[in-house]
């Protein structure tokens, strides 16, 4: 019987690369728009008391004949105390037989997984020629967007906006310094918006923070940040306006993603929803088509996403002889 790899964070970090969790965040968006992929509805714990919320996502891969399950939260005090405000916990069974095969720090496969994501994304909606972000939240994730797009397009000019004018500032010094690029701050939501190619909206909020009138022709939308029941960050009548909307999971993206509010206010419906995007990668459906078109990609984030980086950690983990084993049935 094989034993259970116990995996840290510093470990989990050694065996991921951006590149690596792009190419796994493809191979999983394959799957799942070729049906190879089995995924119940999110759960999702509102914990107001102490500001926090926690997403259990799980589900199972054929193509990986592996299982996973992620307990995910964000405790957005948790700076205040010197926590970490995401955490997150992987369980890794092999899908024949459920044996746990791993438990893995869960925090850098989210981080790095989610950014993944946009890029992908963006390399099938975006211009090929964008080099102008605007990011909207300077937390982790808009960090993670960033260098996730810079694998694969080359960025010159940064507009980071955040409701914390020191997180803002404290983006702009990092990834500055990081990516020898320009940055720039920018005191509204809506100025990290003209001139952009690509925006990407990457906060908590429960309220429109991008209004319609502010999105030009040939922008492409990363909208990351509405992954849960009443999250928002666009103006619901952008919808109306974008040439191609696509989702990861039409499934989640009703009820937990950006399109939950204009669908549920009447502003569209689901015939607007041109693809979920593992079926434009597998040629199912178009891209962009022009440099003219509104594109926007509503990300929730996938069980299958997990997986398919949790796997490459796995597999690295034993090559490299990491972690700590255990046998958690003995």
């Amino acid at each position: 019987m094989e034993d259970t790899i116990i995996l840290t964070q510093s470990e989990v970090s050694a065996c991921l690369s951006m590149r690596e969790a792009i190419d796994a965040v493809k191979v999983a968006y394959s799957a799942f728009a070729n049906g190879r992929v089995q995924m119940p509805s999110v759960q999702h714990l509102d914990v107001h008391q102490y500001n926090g919320e926690v997403d259990i996502k799980s589900g199972f891969v054929e193509d990986f004949r592996l299982m996973g399950t992620k307990i995910a939260s964000g405790f957005y005090d948790n700076q205040k105390k010197g926590l970490p405000p995401g955490i997150a916990v992987i369980v890794l069974l092999d899908l024949k037989t459920s044996m746990p095969l791993a438990i893995m720090d869960g925090t850098h496969i989210t981080a790095y997984r989610t950014g993944a994501a946009g890029a992908v994304a963006a390399s099938f909606l975006a211009r090929k020629d964008s080099e102008r972000i605007g990011i909207v939240g300077a937390g982790t994730q808009g960090c993670m967007q960033l260098l996730a797009l810079r694998e694969l397009f080359d960025i010159q000019n940064v507009k980071v906006w955040d409701i914390k004018q020191e997180m803002a500032t404290r983006y702009k010094d990092q990834m500055s310094k990081q990516l020898s690029i320009d940055i720039q701050v920018v005191n509204k939501p809506d100025a990290a918006v003209p001139d952009s190619d690509i925006l990407v909206t990457a906060t908590p909020s429960r309220k429109a923070l991008i209004n319609a009138d502010s999105i030009h022709d040939g922008i492409h939308i990363n909208a990351i940040g509405a992954d849960g029941p009443g999250k928002q960050e666009l103006d619901p009548h952008i919808m109306t306006r974008a040439s191609k909307i696509v989702v990861d999971s039409l499934e989640q993206c009703r009820k937990i993603g950006e399109i939950q509010h204009a669908l549920n206010q009447g502003i569209i419906n689901e015939s607007k929803i041109h693809a979920e995007i593992g079926e434009i990668i597998n040629g199912k459906k178009s891209g962009r088509e022009s440099d003219d078109e509104i594109t926007l990609f509503d990300s929730t984030g996938l069980s299958a996403q997990d997986i398919a980086a949790a796997k490459i950690v796995y597999d690295t983990a034993k090559k490299k002889g990491l972690g700590q084993r255990i046998n958690l049935l003995g």
